[in-house]
């Protein structure tokens, strides 16, 4: 019996346990007396960013809206954009200019349903993100870009939750991609200039994302999607709320969501596991939630491609060949390196094209969180929390040859990770202050190794899979890059919101304190050592002006550091790590001229709402120094990497966004970004400097367009979102560029509304790449050479439809 069909056989019964049993919860459950709502109210000592979504849309809609009274200036980063909207509205209205709260309608055009949550902000303006496939589900080519910082160097936290390094295959983070069920997640607030002090976070060299659930309901709901597409996409998706138990009892909500599909080019498939759990009690004084996630992924990946190998075999054929063994067997076989195999001779083709490759993942992570009011104006919010992910990435790798006598073996690449954190924050609101300060505190161990698996002689067994198990022939019988590391971050913040008049001022700091410690530990004497980072003011100052309803201007500057980023020798990832260094003695030359990576960003920009038509822009730029890069050559099993820093880089740019309501039910918009990070010198490398002066950074367009429209007609709905990315450099030098990327994705939904025993229902339709137009996806993927043709890029998926069918109660 299949693996979907357990699944779904589950859901169906949980259903239909859990329908037959909603009516007498519901009898059991009524509204909670005032004296208890004015209590939890009175709890909201909390600053409006902490607030449930609804508290927060009362709030903030009419600071936007023409219509609307002027409102009180709220804090910078404070972005909601909630109330009756059109769909992909949050990305063009946002409350405070360049600070968008996105919420589902916003990314309904933008990305499938059980897509990676980093899609869900692809329409944004300065935003670039990429994937290889439609659903984002392989976490070695889902990547983004946010004016000019990378996947890393952006802070992310899920439920307050700090997620730090979410790249693949890291060993200090947990990737969104891993964390909850997207279904459930009710809002993403992206704060694209620079990262506010409050936010805790070892990795926010430039702004941030915050994800965040969706409330839990006061009463009973069920929901759950069944949804079947292109290449045999199956998804199940299972949604229930308890709704408050008693007259104040607490509040449940579990979700669970299975996905799985075949490749869109070679075989293999793609499994997806998530869950997650969310509880919250209120007290008099305030509440304790607590928050579970865990997520299983068996991912088979595509092959990273060269524009050499996109000549020579083309567009579908420079994938894996799994399942075909006895090929793959012929291709490598010593005997064979010379003869010819189509373009490439066979030994050369093997080095290219691997039997099989990807990953198996599993992440955990939870938190218990208490809120409390202290008095009138004082209040605080204590949080504990945990975090695990253990991968095993695997490629085929042609220069270690089985024991058995097979020509290659399974390389597998094991990172395992283990966080524990604690957060401490103090509140005060009066009329004109909403000061807060704060203290995060968190310690890490992780361990990394390669280790090589036995592949079967031809004929003697079936190969093992590129997901596991891989002990099928033996134990690992060679073992390289054996490392440990010990992290420790600390972040303590002060802030303070001032309203005066129509003039708001956030201002504050954060001091930092991350170290890192460990490598190497096997024979082969992987490289070791300690860096530190301490940074004790870190200031960051934000002033908006809102001289009338629906008009705003701003200006938001900030400084930050980061911890210096781990990632092993040999690994397959775009990690930028000094330990990824090929020895000992290039990693201590390395240290040498290392400091620690630090950012200033500053932002220009207004808002004005005219009518139906709303006008968003701003400027911006930002100075770095001490940029870590990584220069990679070799094969991608088994790659050389030359680590160093570029002393001095900028970045500069400029959004602008049109956006209006042309009929009562039809809203248009377009967004125009233009945006160059440019390198101001050399990159410092053991030997002789590379010259990288005035040129820009791999793999981040310096042109983006945006288009948008949204239809909603009574119980119709539809959306269309055009994307293109132009002038993306392919190498450090700026010698090859990625060819122009244009895709555009529509949705269609209808619902029919409950009727007696029968649930609202809703029929979804969903296209990506609506017009089949062939796409290079992410670029990257194993790091960046300094010039020339590299292995590094994924083609991007074609057209792919999902057709869904929803039911809630």
């Amino acid at each position: 019996m299949s693996f979907e069909y357990r699944l779904s056989s589950a859901i169906v019964t949980a259903t239909a346990c859990i329908a037959s049993a909603l009516p007498a919860l519901a009898q059991q459950q009524t509204a909670p007396p005032p004296s208890t709502q004015n209590a939890r109210s009175a709890s909201a000592g909390e600053r409006p960013d902490d607030k449930p979504d609804n508290e927060v849309r009362d709030q903030q809609t009419a600071a936007v809206d023409d219509d609307a009274q002027a409102a009180a200036p709220v804090a910078l980063k404070t972005v909601v954009v909630t109330g009756a909207r059109k769909l992909g509205e949050g990305t063009t209205a946002p409350v405070a200019p360049g600070q968008y709260r996105l919420r589902a309608e916003d990314w309904a055009a933008a990305a499938m349903p059980a897509a990676n949550p980093l899609l869900f902000t692809r329409n944004l303006p300065g935003v670039t993100v990429t994937s290889a496939d439609a659903y984002g589900l392989d976490a070695s080519d889902a990547f983004i870009f946010v004016r000019g910082f990378f996947n890393n160097e952006l802070a992310y936290t899920f439920e307050g939750i700090p997620l730090n390094d979410g790249s693949f295959g890291s060993v200090t983070g947990n990737s969104v991609l891993s964390v909850g069920v997207p279904d459930n997640i009710g809002s993403v607030k992206v704060a694209p200039g620079s990262a506010r002090v409050s936010t805790f976070s070892s990795t926010a060299s430039g702004g941030e994302l915050l994800y965040a659930l969706t409330d839990l309901a006061e009463a009973p709901k069920l929901a759950a999607t069944v949804g079947r597409g292109s290449h045999d996409t199956q998804l199940y998706s299972l949604t229930w709320q308890s709704g408050r138990i008693g007259e104040s009892g607490p509040r449940l909500l579990l979700g669970v969501q299975q996905i799985s599909k075949d490749k869109y080019t070679g075989h293999g498939t793609q499994q997806f596991l998530r869950a997650n759990f969310k509880a919250v009690q209120d007290l008099p004084w305030g509440d304790v939630s607590m928050f579970v996630s865990a997520a299983r992924a068996q991912v088979w990946g595509y092959n990273n491609t060269s524009f050499d190998m996109l000549d020579k075999l083309g567009w579908k054929g420079t994938d894996i060949f799994y399942p075909d063994y006895a090929h793959a067997y012929h291709v490598a076989s010593p005997e064979n390196a010379q003869a010819s195999c189509g373009a490439y001779t066979c030994g050369d083709l093997a080095s290219q094209v691997p039997y099989d490759t990807g990953q198996a993942t599993t992440d955990l992570i939870g938190n218990i969180a208490h809120r409390f009011t202290i008095s009138k104006s004082l209040s605080g919010k204590l949080m504990v929390y945990g975090a695990s992910n253990r991968s095993d990435i695997e490629i085929s790798d042609v220069t270690v040859p089985s024991q058995t006598g097979a020509p290659f073996s399974s390389q597998v690449w094991q990172p395992r990770s283990h966080r524990g954190g604690a957060t401490a924050e103090l509140t005060y609101k009066s009329d004109r202050h909403d000061a807060s300060v704060g203290v995060w505190v968190e310690h890490g161990s992780s361990r990394s190794a390669v280790n090589w698996y036995n592949q079967p002689a031809l004929g003697t067994g079936a190969p093992l899979k590129a997901v596991g198990p891989y002990t099928t022939y033996g134990p690992a019988f060679e073992t390289a890059n054996l490392s440990r590391w010990h992290t420790s971050s600390t972040q303590l913040y002060v802030r303070d919101v001032v309203t005066l008049g129509d003039v708001s001022i956030d201002a504050g700091f954060k001091a930092v304190r991350f170290v890192t410690a460990g490598g190497g530990v096997g024979p082969d004497q992987a490289p070791t050592g300690k860096l530190g980072v301490t940074a004790p003011f870190l200031p960051h100052l934000a002033v908006e002006w809102r001289p009338a309803a629906g008009s705003l201007l701003f200006v938001d500057t900030g400084a930050s550091t980061v911890a210096y980023r781990i990632s092993p020798r040999d690994n397959i990832g775009p990690v930028n790590s000094a330990w990824s260094a090929t020895d000992q003695e290039t990693f201590d030359a390395a240290v040498k001229t290392l400091k620690p990576e630090k950012t200033w960003n500053l932002t220009l920009g207004g808002y004005q709402r005219m009518g139906a038509a709303r006008v968003n822009a701003d400027v911006y730029v930002g100075w770095i120094r001490n940029r870590l890069l990584n220069g990679a050559t070799g094969p991608q099993f088994a790659p050389v990497r030359s680590v160093g820093i570029v002393p001095r880089s900028h970045v500069v740019g400029a959004d602008l966004t049109v956006s209006a309501d042309l009929l009562s039910w039809l809203t248009l918009s377009q967004s125009w970004s233009v945006s160059r990070f440019r390198y101001d010198s050399s990159l410092e490398v053991p030997g002789e400097p590379v010259d990288l002066r005035g040129k820009s950074q791999p793999g981040y367009p310096g042109q983006s367009f945006i288009t948008q429209a949204s239809v909603r007609r009574g119980a119709f709905e539809a959306g269309l979102a055009s994307t293109l990315f132009n002038r993306q450099p392919f190498t450090y030098s700026n010698d090859i560029y990625v060819p122009t990327q244009w895709t555009v994705n529509a949705n269609a939904s209808y619902k029919l509304g409950a009727s007696g025993a029968m649930p609202e229902l809703q029929f979804r339709l969903d296209v990506n790449n609506l017009l089949d137009h062939r796409n290079i996806g992410s670029v990257g993927i194993g790091g960046y050479s300094v010039s020339g043709d590299y292995q590094t890029f994924q083609r991007a998926a074609p057209r792919q439809l999902l057709l869904t069918m929803s039911a809630s109660y």
